[in-house]
């Protein structure tokens, strides 16, 4: 399984800025060259930055509304009247009809983007409609599977059993934050909450010592600027940092 991060940052980034030294873009991945994980607005740019072809992307999955990570401009232009196969909640389906082949889904629902098959998940974060759902992923290619969780607290019941004792192979996971304490842990994770979680996947056979474990959308503000310093933060928790640009192989 290929996994591109077109952008690895949350949304507090000065995109205005998006190329210079330090600024990440909204956080979005490509998938095994032809789905797009998220649609912010720096995806374009992003794309054209790391050679990659707006025509080679087959179908956009949406893990929720909030303008970081679904702009319809992104999709519009990354469409180019192909009607590309857009996944994601009936509301945001709604907004990009006129120029995609829309596929609404809610947690529970299986699907398959590429070559590629999705799980949904329910997310424990919310957009501004309540009665609107959010998601992460649990996504197979092959014989390798990675959970996709962004943007999200402390996992769901639900997707808890969703998941169930399925082996997974590599985690991009929510990392707002660098450090516990903050009061956006009610729909975001910190690094702690995190390694949480990684204790009690490994104690149930979900994930080995050795699983991969990416973090993203990370916030400007609630991050040390210093790489080094992310760097040693995600190391203590088993953890990598995903970075803009970079390619990773399951």
């Amino acid at each position: 399984m290929k996994l591109l991060f077109l952008g690895t940052g949350a949304a507090d980034y000065d995109w205005r800025r998006y190329g210079d030294a330090g600024v990440l873009g909204s956080a979005a991945a490509l998938l095994e060259d032809h789905v797009l994980l998220d649609c912010g607005p720096t995806v374009c740019a992003a794309m054209e930055r790391f050679g990659v072809d707006f025509g080679c992307v087959e179908a956009v999955v949406n893990t929720h509304s909030h303008g970081d990570h679904f702009d319809v401009e992104t999709v519009k232009r990354i469409a180019q009247g192909r009607r590309v196969d857009f996944y994601g909640t009936p509301q945001a389906c709604v907004r990009v009809r006129a120029f995609c082949r829309v596929h609404p889904v809610e947690s529970g629902s299986v699907f398959t983007a590429g070559n590629c098959r999705f799980l949904t998940l329910p997310a424990n974060h919310a957009v501004t409609d309540l009665k609107e759902e959010t998601f992460n992923y649990l996504i197979s290619c092959g014989e390798k599977t990675l959970l996709y969780a962004l943007d999200t607290a402390w996992m769901l019941t639900k997707a808890r059993r969703l998941i169930g004792e399925k082996k997974i192979d590599g985690i991009v996971w929510d990392a707002t934050m660098s450090e516990p304490g903050d009061w956006r842990i009610f729909e975001h994770s910190d690094p702690e909450m995190f390694g949480v979680l990684r204790r009690v996947l490994l104690k149930t056979g979900n994930i080995t010592q050795d699983t991969p474990v990416y973090f993203s959308h990370r916030a400007r503000t609630l991050w040390p600027e210093d790489p080094a310093a992310q760097q040693k933060i995600a190391a203590r928790y088993g953890a990598l940092l995903a970075v803009d640009g970079e390619t990773v192989t399951l």
